[in-house]
Protein backbone atom coordinates (compact mmCIF):
# COMPACT_ATOMS: atom_id res chain seq x y z
CA UNK A 1 0.00 0.00 0.00
CA UNK A 2 1.58 3.59 -0.66
CA UNK A 3 1.74 6.71 1.65
CA UNK A 4 -0.18 9.23 -0.63
CA UNK A 5 1.29 12.02 1.64
CA UNK A 6 4.49 11.35 0.32
CA UNK A 7 5.46 12.32 -3.56
CA UNK A 8 9.07 11.11 -4.02
CA UNK A 9 11.89 9.26 -2.12
CA UNK A 10 15.14 9.38 -1.86
CA UNK A 11 17.28 6.56 -0.82
CA UNK A 12 20.90 6.69 1.00
CA UNK A 13 23.63 4.43 2.52
CA UNK A 14 25.68 1.41 1.26
CA UNK A 15 25.68 -1.99 2.05
CA UNK A 16 23.24 -2.85 5.41
CA UNK A 17 23.02 0.86 6.65
CA UNK A 18 20.53 2.60 4.62
CA UNK A 19 18.04 5.39 5.14
CA UNK A 20 15.73 7.12 3.21
CA UNK A 21 13.57 10.22 3.53
CA UNK A 22 10.24 10.84 1.82
CA UNK A 23 9.42 14.19 0.65
CA UNK A 24 5.73 15.56 -0.56
CA UNK A 25 3.01 17.65 1.08
CA UNK A 26 5.06 19.99 2.73
CA UNK A 27 6.25 17.07 5.06
CA UNK A 28 9.91 14.89 5.03
CA UNK A 29 9.73 11.17 7.13
CA UNK A 30 13.27 10.42 7.56
CA UNK A 31 14.10 6.86 8.43
CA UNK A 32 16.98 5.13 9.39
CA UNK A 33 16.91 1.00 9.68
CA UNK A 34 19.72 -1.88 10.49
CA UNK A 35 17.55 -3.78 7.63
CA UNK A 36 19.06 -1.97 4.53
CA UNK A 37 18.25 -4.33 1.65
CA UNK A 38 14.96 -4.99 2.81
CA UNK A 39 13.98 -1.10 3.80
CA UNK A 40 15.44 -0.52 0.10
CA UNK A 41 13.35 -2.83 -1.29
CA UNK A 42 9.89 -1.74 0.28
CA UNK A 43 11.04 2.26 -0.60
CA UNK A 44 11.51 1.49 -3.92
CA UNK A 45 7.83 -0.49 -4.35
CA UNK A 46 6.34 2.43 -2.73
CA UNK A 47 8.38 5.00 -5.13
CA UNK A 48 6.88 3.17 -7.84
CA UNK A 49 3.31 2.45 -6.66
CA UNK A 50 3.73 6.38 -5.64
CA UNK A 51 3.40 7.23 -9.70
CA UNK A 52 0.30 5.17 -10.79
CA UNK A 53 -1.89 6.35 -7.14
CA UNK A 54 -3.94 9.15 -7.47
CA UNK A 55 -3.65 12.02 -4.89
CA UNK A 56 -7.50 12.81 -3.46
CA UNK A 57 -6.72 14.75 -0.57
CA UNK A 58 -8.33 17.93 0.11
CA UNK A 59 -5.59 21.04 -1.11
CA UNK A 60 -6.59 24.79 -0.45
CA UNK A 61 -6.42 25.62 -3.91
CA UNK A 62 -9.34 23.62 -4.63
CA UNK A 63 -11.46 25.67 -2.51
CA UNK A 64 -10.98 28.49 -5.01
CA UNK A 65 -11.27 26.26 -7.93
CA UNK A 66 -14.53 24.99 -7.50
CA UNK A 67 -15.62 28.48 -6.44
CA UNK A 68 -14.61 29.61 -9.71
CA UNK A 69 -16.63 26.60 -11.31
CA UNK A 70 -19.38 27.21 -9.87
CA UNK A 71 -19.77 30.96 -10.65
CA UNK A 72 -19.03 29.73 -14.36
CA UNK A 73 -15.60 30.68 -14.43
CA UNK A 74 -12.86 28.44 -16.03
CA UNK A 75 -10.92 29.67 -13.12
CA UNK A 76 -7.49 31.45 -11.71
CA UNK A 77 -7.85 33.38 -15.59
CA UNK A 78 -11.20 35.24 -15.05
CA UNK A 79 -11.04 36.30 -11.65
CA UNK A 80 -11.71 39.54 -10.92
CA UNK A 81 -8.76 41.80 -7.96
CA UNK A 82 -5.54 40.72 -6.95
CA UNK A 83 -5.23 37.40 -5.36
CA UNK A 84 -4.79 37.21 -1.44
CA UNK A 85 -1.24 35.85 -1.79
CA UNK A 86 -0.70 38.96 -4.40
CA UNK A 87 -2.42 41.25 -2.26
CA UNK A 88 -0.51 39.75 1.22
CA UNK A 89 2.54 40.12 -0.65
CA UNK A 90 2.22 44.24 -1.86
CA UNK A 91 1.17 44.79 2.02
CA UNK A 92 3.93 42.99 3.24
CA UNK A 93 6.20 45.13 1.19
CA UNK A 94 4.61 48.26 2.34
CA UNK A 95 4.74 47.69 5.52
CA UNK A 96 8.65 47.04 4.74
CA UNK A 97 8.95 50.45 3.26
CA UNK A 98 6.92 52.01 6.16
CA UNK A 99 8.69 50.50 8.82
CA UNK A 100 12.17 51.60 6.87
CA UNK A 101 10.79 54.92 7.06
CA UNK A 102 10.84 55.72 11.04
CA UNK A 103 13.05 57.17 13.14
CA UNK A 104 15.80 55.42 15.06
CA UNK A 105 15.11 56.42 18.13
CA UNK A 106 13.65 54.19 20.78
CA UNK A 107 9.80 54.84 19.81
CA UNK A 108 10.05 54.50 15.94
CA UNK A 109 12.63 51.36 16.62
CA UNK A 110 9.59 49.45 18.25
CA UNK A 111 7.12 49.95 16.18
CA UNK A 112 9.64 49.69 13.13
CA UNK A 113 10.20 46.07 15.02
CA UNK A 114 6.47 45.24 15.03
CA UNK A 115 5.28 46.16 11.89
CA UNK A 116 7.63 44.05 10.70
CA UNK A 117 6.93 41.09 13.10
CA UNK A 118 3.34 41.16 12.48
CA UNK A 119 3.08 41.73 8.81
CA UNK A 120 5.70 39.10 7.42
CA UNK A 121 4.51 36.88 10.10
CA UNK A 122 1.05 37.36 8.10
CA UNK A 123 2.46 36.95 4.95
CA UNK A 124 4.23 33.77 6.10
CA UNK A 125 1.49 32.04 7.81
CA UNK A 126 -0.52 32.14 4.63
CA UNK A 127 2.23 30.44 2.61
CA UNK A 128 1.77 27.65 5.51
CA UNK A 129 -1.43 27.35 4.85
CA UNK A 130 -1.23 26.76 1.24
CA UNK A 131 0.33 23.65 2.06
CA UNK A 132 -2.17 22.30 4.47
CA UNK A 133 -3.07 18.92 4.36
CA UNK A 134 -6.51 19.00 5.65
CA UNK A 135 -9.26 21.64 6.10
CA UNK A 136 -8.95 21.77 9.89
CA UNK A 137 -5.36 22.74 9.38
CA UNK A 138 -6.15 25.29 6.80
CA UNK A 139 -8.47 27.23 8.87
CA UNK A 140 -5.83 27.42 11.97
CA UNK A 141 -3.04 29.03 9.83
CA UNK A 142 -5.86 31.67 8.60
CA UNK A 143 -6.60 32.02 12.33
CA UNK A 144 -2.52 32.73 12.99
CA UNK A 145 -2.71 35.16 9.93
CA UNK A 146 -5.98 36.89 10.86
CA UNK A 147 -4.25 37.08 14.82
CA UNK A 148 -0.99 38.69 13.23
CA UNK A 149 -3.00 41.17 10.66
CA UNK A 150 -5.00 42.49 13.77
CA UNK A 151 -1.58 43.41 15.36
CA UNK A 152 -0.44 45.09 12.64
CA UNK A 153 -3.65 47.31 12.87
CA UNK A 154 -2.89 47.77 16.46
CA UNK A 155 0.70 48.95 15.18
CA UNK A 156 -0.88 51.27 12.30
CA UNK A 157 -2.96 53.05 14.31
CA UNK A 158 -0.54 53.54 17.49
CA UNK A 159 1.85 54.93 14.27
CA UNK A 160 -0.71 57.08 13.33
CA UNK A 161 -1.67 58.80 16.66
CA UNK A 162 1.51 59.19 18.30
CA UNK A 163 1.95 61.80 15.72
CA UNK A 164 6.15 60.13 14.69
CA UNK A 165 7.82 61.67 11.72
CA UNK A 166 6.24 59.58 8.90
CA UNK A 167 4.61 59.41 5.11
CA UNK A 168 0.83 59.59 7.07
CA UNK A 169 -0.59 58.82 3.72
CA UNK A 170 1.08 55.43 3.32
CA UNK A 171 -0.47 54.47 7.29
CA UNK A 172 -3.74 55.68 6.10
CA UNK A 173 -3.29 53.16 2.79
CA UNK A 174 -1.72 50.54 4.68
CA UNK A 175 -5.05 50.79 7.70
CA UNK A 176 -6.93 50.36 5.12
CA UNK A 177 -5.23 47.57 3.38
CA UNK A 178 -5.43 45.98 6.19
CA UNK A 179 -9.01 46.33 7.51
CA UNK A 180 -9.85 45.14 4.30
CA UNK A 181 -7.85 41.68 4.49
CA UNK A 182 -8.82 41.29 8.05
CA UNK A 183 -12.32 41.14 6.39
CA UNK A 184 -11.29 38.79 3.68
CA UNK A 185 -9.47 36.34 6.81
CA UNK A 186 -12.31 36.59 9.16
CA UNK A 187 -15.07 35.54 6.44
CA UNK A 188 -12.67 33.04 4.99
CA UNK A 189 -12.51 31.58 8.62
CA UNK A 190 -16.22 31.83 9.26
CA UNK A 191 -17.06 30.21 5.85
CA UNK A 192 -14.56 26.91 6.32
CA UNK A 193 -16.21 26.72 10.07
CA UNK A 194 -19.55 26.74 8.66
CA UNK A 195 -18.60 24.26 5.89
CA UNK A 196 -16.71 22.03 9.20
CA UNK A 197 -19.83 22.15 11.24
CA UNK A 198 -22.62 20.84 8.13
Amino acid sequence: MTNPYFDRLIIQGKRDDFSWRAEGMGRTQKIKSENGPHLFLFALVLSRMKTTTQDTRWKPQDKGNQAANRNGGGGDGDRKGPDLSDRLLAFTANLLALAGSLPEDRAGGHLAEELLRSGTGAYFRHGEAEGSPSAKEFAEKFRACLTELRVSRRALQLLAKAGLPCDGQAVRTALEEVDILIRIFFSSIRTLENKAAA
